[in-house]
């Protein structure tokens, strides 16, 4: 009843459709919440150990969840290794750029409980001006709308620091990392590779349903203002990546 799989991702990054392609192999069990979040103390969507762990009653060889806040929250990684030190991890990556403005869209399109949007700035390139205010702010913190990371855009992009916490704890061969794009470009494959190093069968993979979930519709250009603002904030980010994982990665989307 522990889960000992993990996808990783930061928001908008591909975590919701390959955890449903995942969770076809009848050796995977996926929680029935995908993203529990639990070992996040500020954001929460399950935030009971007794419904966290009953989650995981499965004899499935592995148990996997896909909490995004898992990569992008400071305090999570000593926790996964303290209490699961043998757990393998899947992380899902994106272009930098595309991913920041994406989830901007989403915090606009998706209304809090009072029907505003969870992000009120109406601009993007706003929004990226009032990063850094917004960081630094004990009162932005305690008092944001939704999981605080989220309306960090570019940096909740910096997966080089994300990944150096964990791969600073976990030994680097219980990660996979994979790019959304990749993962678009051929799901076939990119799945069949993930189960290699799963060290399960592949054959299933021959009937699996690919279909992508929480796209957000088209791609809409961000304007130049937004892009020279995240070229600023972002630069490097996807060349350290690259050296801190071995490979090149595919950044088309």
């Amino acid at each position: 009843m522990t889960p000992n799989l993990f996808i990783l991702g930061s928001g908008k990054c591909g975590t919701t459709s390959l955890y449903h392609i995942l969770a076809q192999h009848e050796d995977i069990h996926a929680s029935k919440v995908k993203e529990p979040s639990f070992f996040c103390s500020h954001f929460q969507v399950v935030n009971n150990p007794v419904p966290y762990f009953n989650l995981f009653d499965s004899s499935a060889r592995y148990r996997m969840e896909a909490s995004h806040v898992y990569l992008s929250n400071p305090e999570t990684a000593p926790i996964l290794r303290a209490l699961f030190p043998s757990a393998r991890f899947i992380v899902t990556l994106r272009h930098p750029k595309r991913r920041a403005y994406s989830l901007y869209r989403h915090m606009r399109r998706v209304k809090h409980e009072d029907g505003q949007p969870l992000e009120d700035i109406p601009s993007f390139s706003a929004a990226l001006r009032a990063e850094a205010d917004r960081y630094t702010s004990k009162a932005f913190f305690a008092s944001c709308r939704h999981y605080f990371w989220n309306f960090m855009y570019c940096r909740s992009s910096f997966y080089d620091e994300q990944l150096a916490r964990y791969l600073s704890l976990f030994p680097r061969h219980q990660f996979h990392v994979l790019s959304l794009a990749e993962l678009s470009s051929d799901p076939a494959e990119t799945t069949r590779r993930i189960l290699a190093f799963l060290d399960l069968e592949a054959a299933p993979v021959e009937q699996f349903n690919f279909e992508f979930l929480n796209d957000g519709g088209p791609f809409e250009p961000f304007c130049a203002e937004s892009d020279g603002l995240m070229s600023d904030s972002l630069a490097g980010v996807m060349e350290r990546t690259e050296r801190l994982i071995g490979r090149p990665l595919e950044w088309t989307l």
